[in-house]
């Protein structure tokens, strides 16, 4: 707020109008423009010490533009997630166009996801081991994010041939389960010791989403 004086001599708060100059032309360029101030927030500070007041001054509006748009920080974070998270379905997509049994076009699909997520600052960020809880509170909240992963990835599933997944848990079930084991790989990757984040998945995706009778039984029998 700047404090200007009238031609009578009085002084008055004059509140600067949001946007300055540069006025977005939709709603969607002012989230997307509040969007990115929060994600360079994030790489100063991080998310758990970002306060809305930083995103306010980092995008040079009031923080009541801010409200206008996101009712309180954990929004703020979810829409970051969000736009993450679609980043990293965009490069894993392609790969479920392979002519290759499903198994091997998900493990591929996981690959590039995690690539793309590990060279995003922003997800990052969001999944450190001391902000990931609140990354996924708020994130479970809003609910946007699984439209763009975990409902595309149940698709995937519902798609694959008769005989490629289990169908005793539902595609929606086996998408959750590979989409938190992907996470984790993001911050804690598969060692050498097991062949990297590939030979970790191929250890145990196989044998978690075949059909019954094509897994290998690891049953111990104890004597």
């Amino acid at each position: 707020m700047n404090t200007l004086e009238s031609a009578d001599g009085t002084r008055r708060r004059h509140r600067a109008p949001a946007w300055g100059a540069d006025l977005p032309l939709t709603e969607d360029e002012a989230r997307d423009r509040l969007i990115e101030a929060a994600e360079a927030c994030f790489a100063e500070r991080g998310p758990s010490r970002t306060k809305l007041t930083h995103v306010a001054a980092k995008a040079g509006v009031h923080r009541t533009t801010v409200y206008s748009y996101f009712p309180n920080m954990d929004a703020i974070l979810a829409a970051c997630f969000v736009k993450a998270t679609n980043l990293v379905v965009e490069a894993a997509d392609p790969y479920f166009a392979e002519d290759r049994p499903f198994i091997d076009r998900l493990i591929n699909a996981v690959l590039a996801g995690l690539r793309a997520a590990r060279s995003n600052p922003t997800m990052l960020s969001m999944t450190a081991p001391h902000d990931l809880a609140r990354t996924h509170r708020a994130a479970e909240r809003s609910g946007a994010w699984r439209t763009g992963i975990v409902d595309g990835l149940a698709a995937r599933f519902a798609s694959a041939a008769p005989g490629e997944v289990r169908a005793d848990i539902s595609p929606y079930q086996m998408a959750r389960w590979v989409v938190r084991i992907a996470f984790s790989l993001i911050e804690d990757p598969g060692g050498d010791d097991v062949g990297g984040d590939e030979g970790l998945l191929r250890a145990f995706l196989p044998g978690a989403i075949a059909p019954q009778a094509r897994r290998p039984n690891r049953t111990t029998r104890l004597r």
